[in-house]
């Protein structure tokens, strides 16, 4: 698949919509991908195209900040240790989880229905990030083995936030990274 441009891109992240996800993109700039997502996370970097990016908190909000991205919590040291890489194929199919109530695919109402325009949202998304030099990490999916699979229901995470329950995927390609991150609200 050819690399999304802004309208492309701006229509696959819509999938989130309704979901208390946020999605981000920053430039990478360091060798350690790492310094590189915690800038995104304080707000000091932006996305280098300016295409469109979710948060759903906005200014007003109580718990919105200028300066990070509520509701995640300041990572302590070592905090990339709790992610997990994962496959392309995974990242996919996990992109589609982040989008489905309670973050489940076998609780979505309709999913077989839904499932042909979310992969394809999914794929439009994964296609910014080159297949060769990206890596993706999950904090989710351990007990499914080397490649999990985010269609079956997802038993465990290690939280990111405020929150009981958050999962997401971070894609780290040699120029830029994005942040894709659901919370449970519930």
């Amino acid at each position: 698949m050819t690399a999304p441009d802004a309208e492309a891109w701006a229509y696959a992240v819509t999938m989130y919509e309704r979901r208390y996800t946020i999605v981000v993109v920053g430039p990478r700039t360091h060798e350690d991908w790492a310094l590189d997502v915690l800038a995104l996370l304080r707000k000091e970097v932006s996305d280098p195209r300016s295409w469109r990016s979710l948060e759903f908190y906005g200014e007003g909000d109580e718990e919105w900040r200028s300066d990070w991205l509520a509701p995640f919590a300041a990572p302590g040291p070592g905090w990339p240790s709790r992610l997990r890489r994962i496959p392309r194929a995974s990242a996919g199919r996990l992109l589609v989880a982040l989008s489905t109530n309670w973050l489940d695919v076998t609780s979505e109402p309709d999913f077989e229905t839904k499932r042909p325009e979310l992969e394809t949202k999914a794929n439009v998304i994964l296609s910014r990030f080159p297949e060769r030099t990206t890596e993706f990490f999950a904090n989710t999916g351990y007990e499914s083995g080397d490649a999990p699979d985010f269609y079956v229901p997802l038993t465990g995470c290690d939280p990111f936030s405020e929150h009981d329950r958050d999962m997401g995927l971070i894609a780290v390609a040699d120029t830029e990274l994005g942040i894709f991150w659901s919370f449970d609200a519930t």
